[in-house]
């Protein structure tokens, strides 16, 4: 629900708006093809949830501040910008404590919030201050310093609620009796709804909820962050996208500041109930699944969250315990072929031992020919052919070429390769096939997955040099029987004239041969939308798939895209763009997929 406070944020004027004709006039204009019914919905039942702040401050792709950064960490270049978004905090702050939107109310509460706010004297409390003349033991991190303005906040909490109860109690004693009585009802329900929030924001115990609240996300975005590498590139992507997002919502309403703190709708009853029975693990995920879903949590989610961390715990004891007796394995081989040239060289004469000791280095060294050209064989056996513009092949690399680039070769599930074909041909093996949650499957249903999964073309970045770039790699995994792991990376899929931000999922298993194989690639938008979804918190994690036959695989040689033009391909340093257009006229673009490189993570 984060990206909603955006759109209602960006569109204040508009949905301030005293009256609903103006709104209904103003908002096609400046959304365009925005599902307009969509967001009032949304705008309706979102009004009283509370709100938290990601600790994390962007600046165009790069994190310059994370939950642990303190002032002397940020680079010269990037202070001032730093400077200029942390004097904005308090407002920010403020607005994710208190904001509500009620139709036809939200103008004069935000002109209270805004009265309360601006009347409180801010004498000594300068955040800016506060986080640059810390110094030593005192020096504060940033996470420290959004939660010191939640708790100078705090203070003015009480007085915002108390005015707010007294100008409801006003209007609801200035209603009409003239009013239909429908209407009249209608209004009243809402009256009502601001004044028991009102009341509940008087309360000490409705403060407390919402500090407590905050620093157990600070907490768990911190500790996110010191855990390890992995879960420090999942929150880094998570964030980035969805200030990508922020960022084409403002552009399009001619907002163009953006690289503060994200706010997003997170039940504070419920983050509070499962930290204190879970602990930080927890709370960790249920803020990865807020910021990866943008949707609010429940009891359910935390049962999800717990029962995944309980999987991956246990998946990752029964890795352990594999690779432990492999490598148990491997020396008892060691020690026994130790023990065979012991037996060979004491009942050999000196002279033929000799002879017998260069034969066996000469056999040995003949072994370990034969064994490199097998594997070389294998190598070349391995790479995907490049999908070049107009079915062109690639020129034929030596074994010596090859071998450089080991972890760029890659052999294709033709589970992948089926989404190059027409609709009505993936349908078709879709219905026989033995995924039952692709079965029956509308055509238009089709037509909108192919455009998420015909994207074979990434396949020349994940070869190239530059493929760590714009792709993380996150951990091994047992799944179906096969040890998997994935890569990620971020993009924008355009089509139709829309936008839409998301990850580039690429999912792989190792086959029997020791060749990499990908059985998943998908762009896979933000506001996608699939079963189980909620089930599976873990970054990266492309689960949807259960066993794999491995014998439906193609290395792709051979493979020549129909005659004309499929895509053109670009790359620079910070994108790689595939444009797909029209075989019968190249002048129609038909979508794009922009892979944008990852952000720079210290």
């Amino acid at each position: 629900m984060g990206m909603w406070l955006v759109w209602i944020f960006a569109l204040d004027n508009i949905l301030c708006a005293s009256k609903e004709e103006e709104k209904k006039c103003e908002l096609p204009r400046r959304l365009g093809e925005m599902n307009i019914k969509e967001i009032t919905e949304k705008v309706e039942i979102d009004g009283l949830d509370t709100k938290i702040i990601i600790p994390f401050i962007f600046h165009d792709a790069k994190p310059v501040v994370s939950p642990i950064t303190r002032y002397r960490d940020i680079s010269q270049e990037e202070r001032r910008y730093v400077e200029e978004i942390i004097k904005g905090l308090p407002k920010l702050v403020w607005d994710s404590m208190v904001w509500i939107y009620v139709p036809g109310y939200t103008w004069w509460i935000k002109s209270l919030m805004d009265n309360v706010f601006n009347a409180t004297s801010f004498e000594g409390f300068n955040p800016v201050d506060l986080y640059k003349k810390a110094k030593g033991k005192s020096e504060i991190r940033f996470a420290d310093l959004v939660m010191s303005i939640f708790r100078f906040n705090g203070r003015i909490v009480n007085r915002f609620g108390q005015r707010l109860v007294r100008e409801v109690e006003v209007k609801i004693k200035e209603m009409s009796n003239e009013m239909p009585s429908s209407e009249k009802k209608e209004k009243e329900e809402r009256l009502n709804q601001i004044l028991e929030y009102g009341k509940k924001l008087c309360t000490r115990e409705k403060q407390e909820e919402m500090l407590k609240a905050q620093k157990i996300v600070c907490d768990a975005c911190v500790y996110l962050w010191e855990k390890g590498s992995e879960d420090r590139v999942a929150i880094t992507i998570m964030v980035y996208l969805r200030n990508l997002e922020v960022q084409m919502i403002r552009s399009s309403m001619k907002k163009v500041k953006v690289g503060e703190p994200l706010t997003f709708y997170m039940n504070h009853e419920v983050l509070i109930s499962a930290y204190k029975e879970y602990k930080i693990g927890v709370a960790g995920e249920l803020v990865k699944q807020v910021l990866k879903n943008d949707k609010d949590i429940d009891s359910e989610s935390v049962n999800r969250v717990v029962c995944s961390i309980r999987e991956r715990e246990e998946d990752e004891r029964k890795r352990a315990e594999a690779e432990s007796a492999r490598n148990r394995e491997e020396l008892l081989r060691m020690e026994e072929r130790e023990k065979g040239k012991e037996k060979g060289s004491k009942g050999k004469g000196r002279k033929k031992r000799g002879k017998k000791g260069a034969g066996e280095a000469k056999e040995e060294s003949k072994e370990e020919d034969r064994g490199g050209e097998e594997e070389e064989s294998v190598e070349a056996d391995v790479p995907v052919e490049e999908m070049a513009v107009g079915g062109a092949r690639p020129k034929k690399k030596s074994p010596k070429e090859e071998s450089k680039g080991e972890e760029r070769c890659y052999k294709v599930h033709k589970r992948v390769l089926r989404w190059m074909k027409s609709a009505e041909r993936i349908k078709y093996e879709l219905d026989n096939g033995e995924e039952e949650k692709w079965r029956g499957r509308s055509i238009e249903e089709i037509e909108e997955q192919k455009a998420l999964h015909d994207i074979i073309e990434v396949l020349k970045l994940l070869r190239s040099k530059e493929c760590d770039k714009f792709f993380v790699r996150t951990g091994k995994y047992m799944k179906g029987g096969s040890e998997r792991w994935n890569m990620v990376g971020v993009g924008i899929l355009e089509e139709g004239g829309k936008k839409r931000v998301g990850n580039v999922e690429v999912g792989l298993f190792e086959g029997k041969g020791g060749e990499n194989i990908i059985y998943h690639l998908m762009f896979k938008p933000t506001d996608f939308e699939e079963e189980g979804e909620g089930a599976r918190p873990s970054f990266g994690r492309c689960d949807g798939v259960d066993a794999i036959e491995e014998g439906r695989i193609s290395d792709m040689s051979g493979f020549q895209y129909p005659p004309g033009v499929r895509s053109e391909i670009t790359s620079s340093g910070s994108e790689f763009r595939i444009v797909w257009k029209n075989q019968r006229d190249t002048s129609l673009v038909l979508r794009s997929l922009t892979v944008l490189r990852i952000p720079e993570i210290r």
